[in-house]
């Protein structure tokens, strides 16, 4: 039996919801666990179709019977505590900012979950966390730098005052709080799903970097420690596309990656998967 705190507790009997007085046996099975918090024993059950039913102890005070009995919860909320997505970020080639390379350009993303299902057939997926945006250059000799009027890229050999050696990377990043909603089709046994919806963030921090070897064949790392013009809200939509355990997602900026008059106007985009 696994040992959890009061607070866990409190949690499952608020998303409890309502109450139910015997377990459908027609459901499949996908998961149960035990556990025994206090000196009581609970089981929780979880379906395919994603609903959960929960199972509790209790001494019978009624009619002082010293024996136990069951009380049984099944509730349409589930939340999942942390969840992570990987890919990759991108921007269109011709909008005036130095062209992308795929591979070191991540877009990562760490979140809770909570999911609302309405139905079998239809779930109400959201999500609150932080992603992270790279944008890795193809030419690792073109530098983002940060000027009062906007954003220049210019060449490594062309920096003011710049180091004397051979770039090895350049890259700017950003990070975002963001929140999603994304209504879900399902087919019955959730082996296949689709959903739409869109997502917004609030910018938490943003940086340039660049990397070069020195004369000694050294590595040396640069970093512009201040927004890199980006702007500090998006928001955009969101597509997912789920067959059994892998979920696909693509994500599209409604709003422009820079501030206005201060970067190229363009519009970023990820995608990536995740294991649900």
């Amino acid at each position: 039996m696994k040992k959890l705190p009061l607070f866990i507790l409190a949690l499952v009997i608020f998303a409890s919801g309502t109450f139910a007085q015997s377990q459908d046996t027609t459901k499949k099975v996908e998961k149960t666990l035990d556990y025994t918090i206090m000196g009581k024993s609970w089981t929780v059950t979880k379906y395919a179709d994603g609903t959960k039913l929960i199972e509790w102890e209790e001494d019978n005070q009624l009619d002082n019977d010293p024996e136990k009995y069951i009380r049984k919860s099944t509730n349409k909320f589930y939340y999942n505590f942390l969840e992570s997505e990987i890919g990759l970020s991108m921007y269109p080639n011709d909008k005036g900012a130095p062209q992308v390379k795929p591979w070191g350009s991540w877009y990562v993303s760490l979140h809770s979950v909570g999911t609302w299902k309405a139905s079998k057939n239809f779930h109400l997926r959201s999500t609150l966390g932080v992603n992270w945006y790279n944008f890795k250059f193809e030419d690792r000799g073109t530098i983002a730098v940060r000027n009062p009027d906007g954003l220049d890229f210019v060449n490594f050999e062309d920096l003011p005052n710049g180091p004397e050696g051979v770039p090895t990377k350049s890259k700017i990043s950003a990070s975002y709080a963001t929140l999603t909603l994304v209504p879900t089709f399902r087919t019955n046994d959730g082996n296949f799903r689709i959903g739409a919806g869109g997502y917004a963030g609030f910018r938490l921090g943003g940086r340039g970097k660049y990397v070069y070897d020195d004369l000694d064949g050294d590595k040396q790392k640069v970093f512009t420690k201040s927004n890199m013009y980006v702007e500090n809200f998006r928001y955009g939509l969101r597509g997912e596309i789920g067959v059994g355990d892998v979920t696909f997602f693509f994500n599209y900026d409604l709003n422009d990656l820079f501030q206005p008059g201060l970067g190229p106007e363009l519009q970023a985009i990820s995608f990536g998967l995740r294991v649900d």
